[in-house]
């Protein structure tokens, strides 16, 4: 499925999309040859520190963790004998995933650098883009809907300079009575690796202006009169970026965070070595530096040395301060393991609004399901496992806002992070779908339309 722009830029712009930094085969990517996946099972709470402390020895990575007691980690070959030594001292129980990382990573990669360029504002569903692909296309809607569409930039740029873009959909969009309109805030790609995350946004974005999904165009039509939707679908570009440059599995942001394990030497420098970056769900303030977090600046958990110390994070943050008395909903879309996750995330005590989310989110899975028969699951984001500095969090409680939600996209652990691209398309269309559940059950309170028809039904 490609959106087809070329009416609006010559073709000879080809080229540029072709030198977009896709970099070679032979350039310094991390190839994971040889990793393996294991699936280990934790019966106490010295099973999981032996985990932890492999992993803070730099002998494993921890991919995914549950309450249900399971861990996916990722051994290098160099690592891996230490680590089942470790594993048969403790009696845990493990079993291989994938016997070599590796492979995903050439096929992924191969596919992305075989890819026929698109012409500079064109997008396409059948593989995974950089972020200039992005914002082009992005750039290419609002010239092609003038009257629904506007793009902008979040004021500020990230620790390595780039922009944080965004879209603003709503039906007169240069209007002033636009402007008052309900506001609900669609955000993708928090975590670099997740790259199936800006993909689905990005397809969301299309199909509310009729690019995508024209079955629904009066549906989406109604929602442009009802709502200004402003929709980010990377708000972590400097790990995006650096997960197609370097190193796949990156989830963090980029700017320098420490030594590892806060450690240096006499002359001031790092004792193991230098850390990059922090987890961009674990900075924000609300219940900040507690839950599934860690000291350590180069763990994958790292929340910073204080909220907001990242300039993405403190970007979002300070928009949607300024848009509060305006914001109806905040989503974000995250992979993976196919969750609708409600507040909160920090506590499994249920907040006021539970029964609301809760019938939010059996709509939502249900619109899901009927799609392409996929099955989600809603739950509390802490029965997953508790967080603290959630954005979604941050949202429901510091914002008011009642319908703040993190969505957790394919697959539910076969592939992870490198869902292929044959999935990509059904993905974002079943969560064209949930969003569309979603908004139908959305709390209404002072929300009005500015149609004609007020008791239009949408869906």
């Amino acid at each position: 499925a490609i959106v087809n722009m070329s009416h609006l830029f010559h073709v000879a712009a080809l080229c540029l999309t072709l030198s977009a930094g896709l970099g070679s085969p032979s350039d310094h990517y991390k190839s994971y040859n040889g990793y393996k996946i294991l699936r280990v099972t934790l019966d106490s709470s010295t099973d999981y520190r032996t985990i932890t402390d492999l992993e803070s020895e730099d002998s494993l990575e921890i991919i995914s963790k549950s309450r249900s007691k399971i861990v996916d980690i990722l051994v290098s070959p160099e690592k891996l004998n230490h680590c089942q030594r470790a594993f048969t001292l403790q009696n845990l129980p493990v079993e291989v995933i994938n016997d070599n990382f590796g492979d995903d990573i050439r096929r992924e990669r191969t596919a992305l650098l075989s890819a026929a360029p698109l012409v500079v504002g064109d997008f396409s569903y059948d593989n995974y883009h950089r972020l200039d692909v992005l914002y082009n296309h992005l750039d290419a809607l609002a010239t092609l809907h003038p009257d629904n569409a506007e793009t902008f930039n979040l004021e500020g740029s990230t620790y390595e300079g780039r922009k944080i873009q965004a879209i603003r959909i709503t039906s007169n969009v240069t209007s002033t009575t636009s402007d008052d309109r309900p506001m609900i805030w669609i955000d993708g790609g928090i975590h670099a690796r997740e790259w199936v995350s800006p993909a689905t946004v990005m397809f969301i974005i299309d199909s509310l202006l009729g690019e995508q999904e024209q079955d629904k165009s009066a549906d989406m039509a109604a929602l442009l009169e009802k709502y200004q939707f402003v929709i980010a679908p990377c708000i972590n570009p400097d790990g995006y970026e650096y997960t197609h440059e370097k190193e796949r599995l990156w989830r963090k942001t980029r700017r320098p965070s420490g030594c590892k394990n806060n450690k240096r030497n006499w002359f001031g420098g790092c004792f193991y070595r230098r850390c990059y970056g922090v987890d961009s769900n674990r900075n924000w303030s609300t219940d900040w530096g507690k839950e599934s977090v860690s000291e350590d600046p180069c763990s994958e958990l790292y929340p910073g040395k204080e909220p907001y110390d990242q300039n993405n994070i403190r970007m979002v943050k300070d928009y949607l301060e300024a848009q509060r008395n305006k914001l109806k909903g905040y989503i974000s879309y995250h992979s993976y393991s196919q969750l609708f996750l409600i507040p909160l995330a920090y506590t499994t005590n249920p907040p006021p609004d539970r029964e609301h989310h809760l019938k939010v989110g059996a709509a939502v899975v249900a619109a899901i399901k009927n799609r392409h028969g996929q099955i989600y699951t809603a739950q509390s984001f802490a029965d997953m496992y508790p967080a603290s500095g959630v954005s979604a969090d941050w949202a429901y409680q510091d914002l008011n806002v009642t319908d703040s939600y993190t969505i957790e996209l394919r697959d539910a652990g076969k592939y992870k992070f490198e869902l292929p691209e044959d999935q990509i398309l059904q993905t974002a269309e079943e969560n064209v779908d949930g969003l569309l559940a979603l908004l139908d059950n959305i709390k209404q309170d002072d929300i009005v339309s500015d149609s004609p028809d007020e008791d239009i039904e949408l869906f």
